[in-house]
């Protein structure tokens, strides 16, 4: 409802951002909450070996750390838990090697692995990282700990039989 009054116009915009303030701190809530959720999963499931960092920007965001043990090298991996609907997955298949020419070849690859796999997506950042990652959508409603950890269990199962081919084409590069 608009008024015509300066008063009317300004209480509105007052009750706009007490709005967009109570739902700033409802999303803050709803991240908070999810990591709570996951580390009670975690120690109920006697899962160790996370370290939790936070991110302090306006994202609200934290990232439950590891490695993730694949054909004898361990792979640094983090879940990244937010205030939006989204739960990410990444592993850092290797690190500051596709740079150069090398790139756009290693690109060409990774782009084939994403054809045949569409829950994963591998990338390279702009340090030449090559990233695998994947999006769990759930919000605070529907986040389920134990099936980020069941997807965290097939992305290792997926890069131990893809990783020395991956790899190998990689250096071939």
């Amino acid at each position: 409802m608009l008024f015509k009054t300066e008063k009317g116009r300004f209480k509105m915009a007052e009750k706009e951002k007490i709005a967009t303030k109570e739902k700033a701190e409802a999303e803050v809530k709803v991240g908070a909450e999810k990591v709570k959720i996951l580390q009670e999963h975690l120690e109920a499931s006697k899962i160790s070996g996370f370290g939790i960092q936070d991110f302090e920007n306006e994202v609200h965001a934290q990232a439950f750390r590891s490695n993730l043990p694949v054909a004898g090298q361990n792979l640094p991996f983090m879940i990244l838990l937010d205030d939006s609907v989204y739960t990410i997955i990444q592993v850092q298949v290797a690190a500051a090697i596709a740079v150069g020419d090398k790139k756009t070849k290693i690109c060409e690859d990774l782009n084939e692995l994403n054809d045949q796999y569409r829950m994963l997506k591998y990338n390279v950042d702009e340090m030449g990282n090559v990233l695998l990652t994947c999006c769990i959508p759930a919000g605070l409603e529907h986040f389920d700990p134990a099936l980020v950890i069941a997807i965290l269990n097939q992305i290792q199962g997926h890069l131990s039989a893809v990783y020395p081919t991956i790899m190998e084409k990689i250096w071939k590069k």
